[in-house]
């Protein structure tokens, strides 16, 4: 079996016909089948049922097509691997989502490369749930993801980050130094929603009915776009951390929202470092400045 194999099955996998997997290879379809009927045999599976629609996959096949993301994945590294190497440096791989602060993750590089210069970080930017599996494939040696994983190896607390409010700047909440959920009410308000953060959303609902407020949700994933997004929602307010925030919506004015008097009222955004056993010494020495740089109160 070589790697073109897994790239042509890849290939009729995700499109689901060998007519336009052959057009997209730039290969004949008999050629592209042979292939395909050479890795099955090879595997000893049937990796697809044919049909006069086209091809779907096995169970073993579905199997398959999930590892081959693993596997191109460890080929693309390659040149990274060997450069580093080359420099007596050992990578490590560390999942990071969206809105960590960028000062805080500036300094957590600067001591890495002060107190480990062995050591070579590379970021995987991704959802909770994507590097939760980048982590049980071990293709990130360490994720910071926003729920706790107690079936992890291990995990620690990295970070609690407040929720607040970002308005424009002639939104009349916008000289506010703090906002309650009661002066939303009636408002037309965008949050995050996407993977992990569905559960984000529940709580959102769950505090405004627990405030007695009424709010016009507008549930969207936070991209490079969310500003133009929020703009073309029409929305009043957009609840998202500080940090995201500059990030997204750099001219608009950011107000944490203040604590209710309920303490089970906690929005605001965690993230945990979870990492697989056993780690090797330089995994040890990275989560010994995690562990130094953590912000778990806020």
């Amino acid at each position: 079996m070589e790697l073109r194999h897994l790239k042509y099955f890849a290939k009729v996998a995700e499109l689901r016909s060998v007519s336009r997997a052959a057009l997209t290879l730039n290969i004949t379809q008999p050629a592209l089948s042979r292939q395909i009927k050479d890795l099955e045999r090879t595997l000893g599976y049937v990796l697809f049922d044919r049909t006069p629609r086209g091809v779907t996959l096995t169970a073993a096949g579905d199997g398959l097509y999930r590892h081959c993301e693993t596997v191109f994945a460890q080929v693309d590294r390659i040149p990274e691997v060997l450069r580093t190497a080359a420099q007596n440096r050992e990578m490590l791989h560390v999942g990071v989502p969206q809105g960590l602060p960028y000062d805080w993750f500036l300094r957590l590089l600067q001591a890495v490369d002060t107190e480990v210069p062995t050591v070579a970080l590379t970021l995987h930017e991704a959802t909770t749930d994507e590097q939760w599996q980048m982590l049980q494939s071990r293709l990130v040696d360490v994720a910071l993801i926003h729920r706790e994983a107690p079936d992890a190896g291990g995990s620690m607390l990295m970070m609690k980050q407040a929720i607040g409010v970002a308005v424009k700047v002639d939104s009349p909440l916008a000289g506010l130094s703090q906002v309650g959920f009661a002066q939303l009410d009636g408002l037309s308000v965008m949050a995050h929603a996407v993977g992990e953060i569905a559960a984000q959303e529940i709580r959102l609902r769950a505090a405004a009915t627990a405030a007695g407020v009424s709010m016009q949700w507008v549930f969207r994933r936070f991209s490079e776009h969310s500003g133009l997004i929020a703009v073309t929602a029409k929305v009043d307010a957009v609840l998202l951390t500080q940090s995201s925030a500059a990030r997204h919506l750099p001219d608009w004015v950011w107000i944490p929202v203040r604590a209710e008097r309920d303490p089970t009222f906690d929005l605001a955004i965690r993230t945990w470092a979870t990492w697989n056993e056993p780690t090797t010494p330089h995994v040890q020495s990275l989560l010994a400045i995690m562990r130094y740089q953590a912000r778990p109160q806020g």
